[in-house]
Order: C-alpha cells, then structure tokens, then sequence
C-alpha cells in the first residue's frame, strides 16, 4: 500500500476513534467503524485486531454493537470459516443511526431530568417559604426555557432521522434568541 494512502487511512481511524465521542460512540467502537469506511474489502476480526491493535474480546463487543445499529454487516467468504464484517454503504442510514444512538442516551434522558425536576419544584412550591419561592421560580423559569428549547431540538432530530424535510420556519419556531445566536457567530 502506498505510504500516503496508508498514512491517510490512520490518520482517519485514529480521528474516529478520538471524536467518536461526537457520535456517542467509544474509541474502539469509532476506531473499527473508520477502518472498514477506509477499507473496499471485508474484514476479519483478527485482521481488525491487528490493523488496530486491540484485543479480540474489545473488537467482538464493539463489532457487535455497530452490527445491532446496522452500519456494518456480517459477511462469509466462499471457502474461508472465519467471519468477515463490510460497512454498509448507505451513509443516510448509517448518520440516521449515529444521531438516533445518541439522541435516545444523551437527549432523551436530560429531557426526562429536566421534566422531573420541574415537576418536584411545581409539587412543593406551596409547601416553600419566600425565600425558596423565589429560587425556585428562578430555577423553574430556566427549566421551561431549556425543556421547550431540547423539546424542539427532539422533534426536528426525530424528522431528520425519518428523512423528512426540515424547513427554517421549524428550526425557528425553537424558542431561542436568534439575533443573539446570529452575534455570536
């Protein structure tokens, strides 16, 4: 292989592997990912292990794991026993997959904090002196502003994820101060 293709080729794995967090995925897991996106032939896990250097047992759970999102595919090679893994081409579904992992671990659950915690404050607003009262509504106050805000960032993932067309009129609907985000661009 030529040395700037195969520089190029580490280069891309290594970064996956280091912003994988970007897509809610770990380093092994974006490291193997990047790998078979570089490579026009399927792979081995042991070829996988070598290429990366990373144990057998890490490579499997992570393989596996990308096989259940659907963005790579098991694959037999006529005459050969082993197992070989290809990327599934289809870069919509495989970005669809990324956003809809992270949207259901990172969006979701802050989203049913943040509505919880709301609640608890509504449930003993009563029940609270002056002081807490004010804190509170404070603290409520920038609730409703963050839950409406992540509310609208989940129904537009959720369009997007189903391939639906996302117009600026329902970006803009989002409560969010746009002159100020316009500033600070």
């Amino acid at each position: 292989m030529h040395k700037n293709f195969s520089q190029a080729i580490d280069y891309f794995t290594q970064s996956w592997g280091e912003f994988g967090f970007f897509w809610g995925i770990n380093k092994s897991m974006g490291e193997l990912y990047a790998l078979l996106f570089a490579t026009d032939a399927p792979m081995s896990l042991d070829d996988m292990c070598h290429a990366l250097k990373i144990s057998r047992g890490n490579a499997s759970m992570n393989i596996r794991a990308l096989q259940n999102w659907g963005v790579i595919r098991k694959v037999r090679i006529k005459g050969d026993r082993k197992d070989y893994y290809e990327l599934d081409e289809d870069m919509w579904r495989t970005i669809s997959m990324f956003i809809r992992e992270r949207k259901k671990r990172e969006l979701e659950p802050a989203l049913t904090t943040m509505k919880k915690s709301a609640n608890l404050v509504r449930e003993a607003y009563k029940s609270m002196n002056v002081s807490d009262r004010k804190r509170a509504g404070v603290f409520l106050k920038r609730l409703d502003a963050m839950i409406e805000i992540s509310q609208g960032v989940n129904q537009l993932l959720d369009q997007f994820i189903r391939g639906e067309e996302v117009h600026s009129s329902e970006i803009t609907k989002i409560p969010i101060r746009w002159n100020t985000v316009k500033e600070a661009g």
